[in-house]
């Protein structure tokens, strides 16, 4: 429940917050300058948080993780009862205190995982996360619509109260993923995430592509959503379109798990990410017609899931349990430095160009991932989840 909360209200804020600033200032620039600095927030937590996962109860980094994200959109909710010149610092504080937080939810998750999940049971696992986040988003976008057309406080008000929730009902656990205590100093541990990452050929491969994928899945909702605000469509509507691909993920999440355990990684890779990529240029001719570009949001997410699940399982089963949060997230960081890049970039472009520049960057950058996934043989190699074999170390000294 608690993931599934803090899950739900970053879904709302995915809408809301750049309503809210487009609200307010009517700046797509500004919009995509408070998703940089919550997304270069949650980068540099993803980057140093790992050890502290290895290092602690994963539950109690849960728990203390969605208290913070709930105090982050408090201080966003008091920023945007200040007068308009006030209000965009503590916005922004709030907003990085949140993403930042957010950032030690899924090493939690994953050091979790490791040590409850059966090793035959993994790519079934995954599925079911990705079903959540996406049902997650599913319900969170037109929520933070109709919360932001009923009043900007609303919107905010419900993620303090879920991410409350989420640290409450956290559940308590004593044990770390390992039960031996760390030997080596802080940095030293987050080295060895790193190291460790880089190392594997398959983990590697996969940061790169994420990394070219996060450009284009931040610059085209941020696009639209300043596109249809500004032809002053219903939030409601605009919240309805960002879960379309959502939608598409939870469709394709209820065959994600056999299929992501069938079939090779790279194989899965090539498929969704070729989908990925013809919705997103298929968006740069549709963007006028809101109904028909949600359609095409939705297919193309649709081969997503088997992917995403085969990788998250993937890292799990050859990652050792004493390195389990540190190398989730040394594997993230490399696939989320575009973010904040592509929300800053995005927003310039819209305010500068209009909606066709920054939607035919996004799909150019789309199809540059197919062509790095199809080449490369890193992630070709990568044997079917049920041939891998788990990899059992120590903890470093």
């Amino acid at each position: 429940m608690a993931k599934v909360s803090n899950e739900l209200s970053s879904a709302i804020g995915n809408v809301a917050l750049p309503l809210i600033v487009l609200g307010m200032t009517a700046s797509a620039t500004l919009a995509g300058l408070v998703l940089f600095v919550s997304n270069a927030a949650l980068i540099a937590t993803q980057a140093l948080g790992g050890a502290l996962v290895d290092r602690h109860p994963p539950s109690l980094v849960l728990r203390l993780s969605s208290f913070a994200q709930a105090f982050g959109w408090a201080l966003a909710l008091t920023a945007i009862l200040l007068p308009d010149a006030k209000f965009l610092p503590l916005l922004l504080l709030g907003a990085a205190l949140a993403g930042g937080a957010s950032g030690l939810d899924g090493p939690s998750e994953q050091a979790l995982v490791k040590v409850i999940v059966p090793r035959d049971q993994l790519g079934w696992a995954a599925a079911v996360s990705q079903g959540r986040e996406a049902g997650a988003g599913l319900i969170g976008g037109p929520v933070g619509g109709l919360l932001f057309s009923a009043g900007t406080v609303w919107a905010l008000g419900a993620q303090i109260a879920l991410n409350v929730v989420a640290g409450i009902f956290t559940p308590r656990s004593s044990s770390r993923a390992t039960d031996l205590q760390p030997q080596s100093g802080y940095v030293v541990q987050l080295r060895d995430g790193f190291a460790f990452v880089w190392r594997q050929r398959g983990l590697r491969g996969v940061a790169i592509v994420a990394g070219l994928a996060n450009l284009p899945i931040i610059v085209l909702p941020l696009t639209l959503i300043a596109y249809y605000q500004t032809r002053g469509e219903a939030p409601v509507a605009i919240g309805i379109l960002a879960t379309a691909f959502g939608a598409g993920v939870v469709a394709g999440a209820l065959l994600a798990g056999p299929v992501s355990s069938r079939f090779r990684l790279g194989r899965l890779g090539s498929i969704a990410l070729a989908a990925f990529a013809l919705g997103q240029a298929a968006v740069v001719l549709t963007y006028p017609s809101l109904p028909i570009t949600a359609a095409i949001l939705l297919l193309s997410a649709l081969p997503l899931p088997a992917f995403n699940a085969a990788i998250s399982a993937y890292t799990v089963t050859v990652t050792p349990a004493p390195l389990m949060g540190r190398v989730t997230a040394a594997s993230g960081v490399p696939g989320m430095l575009l973010m904040p890049v592509g929300a800053l970039g995005g927003g310039l472009l819209f305010d500068h160009y209009g909606p066709v520049v920054p939607l035919v960057l996004s799909a150019m950058v789309a199809i540059a991932t197919v062509v790095v996934m199809v080449s490369s043989s890193d992630l070709r190699l990568i044997p079917r989840l049920a041939d891998l074999g788990e990899v059992v170390h120590e903890a470093p000294d």
